[in-house]
């Protein structure tokens, strides 16, 4: 009977330690995905998260001149991301322009931090007055502004492109967010876009 339990022993052995492998090779590659998926190339250093901006808030404008919407922002509603073929809630409004792709600061501030990221491109961040922070992703690389750079509403930070790998069938768009306190909320909140 113990000769015969043998082969049964190894047998089990064997398939326990092939899926500890193929568990621990798994788990490898997660781990390098997610590293270079966040992995970020900063074009300056940050500003200090208790430094307040002094540039103040004179009005808000839309950063793109003539922009269409091409994905409307959503906390609540899934919607479908044709690029990672996925439902999922934008907390954004992506926006395009036939012509000119001229991304503009929505308001008075200074930028907070210039990056890139694989999956969101090139991106740029200002700090405006009372606590409000505009994001722009999917930016072509090298942009004309750099950390503690102050711009006013309508200033020129960048380029829409197509950087942003998770909506990359998208093309050449502006990623636009907005947080207040550090809490992504509705871009239309500050701006109006007549022909959404």
């Amino acid at each position: 009977m113990n000769s015969t339990n043998q082969p049964q022993k190894k047998k089990i052995l064997s398939t326990t330690i092939y899926a500890i492998i193929i568990g621990l090779l798994v788990l490898a590659c997660a781990i390098v995905i997610a590293t270079v998926s966040s992995k970020r190339v900063n074009y300056s250093a940050e500003i200090g998260g208790d430094e307040d901006v002094t540039v103040s808030t004179s009005g808000f404008v839309v950063p793109m001149n003539g922009a269409t919407v091409i994905k409307d922002y959503s906390a609540t509603e899934h919607q479908f991301n044709e690029t990672l073929k996925q439902w999922d809630v934008h907390k954004a409004i992506d926006l395009t322009n036939d012509g000119n792709l001229d991304v503009m600061a929505f308001a008075d501030g200074t930028v907070a931090e210039v990056y890139t990221t694989y999956l969101e491109g090139t991106v740029v961040k200002i700090k405006h007055a009372d606590g409000l922070m505009s994001i722009y992703k999917s930016l072509a690389k090298n942009p004309p502004v750099k950390v503690g750079t102050k711009v006013n509403a309508g200033t020129v930070i960048g380029q829409a492109s197509d950087s942003m790998a998770e909506e990359s069938s998208s093309g050449a768009h502006l990623h636009f967010e907005v947080e207040l306190d550090g809490e992504i909320v509705d871009p239309y909140n500050y701006i109006s876009l007549g022909n959404k």
